[in-house]
């Protein structure tokens, strides 16, 4: 008998979860000798390093995160109702560079005209090939943001910011078993968003207007008067007392906080499995891992090329 395309899909991704990295397989790849060591150790796991020569760790973050990307477009033919969620699990790895070119485009619009009277930004070129990859509201805003700001780091939240919101959205559209178990995993991608913007922003000085312009208030567990408490904080570590206060656990730095909501996710979605779900939340709970192992490892191997000692990889890089 076959099954139906979405039970399908959560039996495929409940069968892989379980050949996922352990967090002693982490640990033994944070102790290899060098690139070529890593690379015998996880290939068997990712076969796509199995090149002729042994990769740079820029081709093994290329090579992993393709792979990444091309799991999700397996999931997505069986899963048509939900595309869209899937389709912006993806859109994670892919906005990274497609930020970066925004940035690049709007620096130099600048550098163009420091001598003349400012001028709007023109939205031709780079920004409308963007648009046409499915990347307006973010041009769009991007733009805005930056002319009011002059902040390049701000096209980066922007681009998450949007993502989150569609992700929202999509799962609002849709119902039943199919919804079922999304709901606290996108409060936490809310909550992770939020924060970890407050705290880097409060760091290097950004205005705190412009942090709220690109904040997603009244989506994540955190009260929207938590977050612009957060934002009136005088420094860093303020605003991490009042966010502990509100019931966060208590953390050093804004990355050690993101840790921490990592982990977070990676133990709610692990009990997805343990939850009994036949729907998207097993899906979804997998990808999320599968991008949280491709991001461990392409740390470790990034540690490794510089020859940082296993002990601090373990303890710094891989969470």
């Amino acid at each position: 008998m076959k099954l139906p395309d979405l039970t399908y899909a959560v039996v495929k991704a409940s069968a892989r979860k379980g050949g996922l990295l352990s967090d002693q397989q982490f640990v033994e790849l944070s102790s290899s000798r060098d690139l070529k060591d890593f690379v015998n150790r996880v290939k068997e796991r990712y076969p796509v390093l199995v090149l002729n020569v042994t990769p740079t760790e820029k081709e093994i973050e290329d090579l992993l995160l393709r792979s990444f990307r091309d799991e999700v477009d397996e999931f997505i033919k069986y899963c048509a109702g939900a595309s869209l969620i899937l389709q912006l699990i993806k859109r994670e790895v892919e906005e990274v560079e497609e930020a970066k070119i925004m940035k690049r485009y709007l620096e130099g619009l600048v550098s163009e005209r420091q001598e003349g009277a400012p001028k709007k930004l023109s939205m031709e070129g780079v920004p409308g090939q963007l648009s046409a990859r499915g990347f307006d509201p973010e041009v769009e805003e991007a733009r805005r943001i930056f002319e009011k700001y002059r902040v390049p780091g701000l096209v980066d939240s922007v681009f998450a910011r949007y993502r989150i919101l569609k992700m929202l959205k999509a799962a609002k559209r849709l119902k039943g078993d199919v919804a079922a178990g999304l709901g606290e995993y996108l409060r936490l991608k809310v909550d992770v968003f939020n924060i970890v913007t407050i705290l880097r922003g409060i760091r290097n000085g950004i205005d705190r207007k412009a942090l709220e312009e690109v904040l997603i208030l009244g989506e994540g567990s955190l009260s929207k008067e938590v977050m612009r408490g957060a934002l009136k904080a005088a420094d860093e570590e303020k605003a991490l007392a009042l966010l502990e206060g509100a019931g966060l656990s208590k953390v050093e730095g804004a990355r050690a906080l993101e840790r921490a909501y990592e982990m977070k996710i990676a133990k709610m979605l692990n009990r997805t499995y343990y939850g009994g779900y036949i729907n998207m939340g097993a899906i979804v709970g997998y990808l999320e891992l599968r991008l949280r192992e491709v991001r461990n490892i392409v740390r470790i191997a990034n540690a490794v090329s510089r020859g940082i000692e296993p002990k601090r990889i373990a303890q710094d890089f891989i969470f």
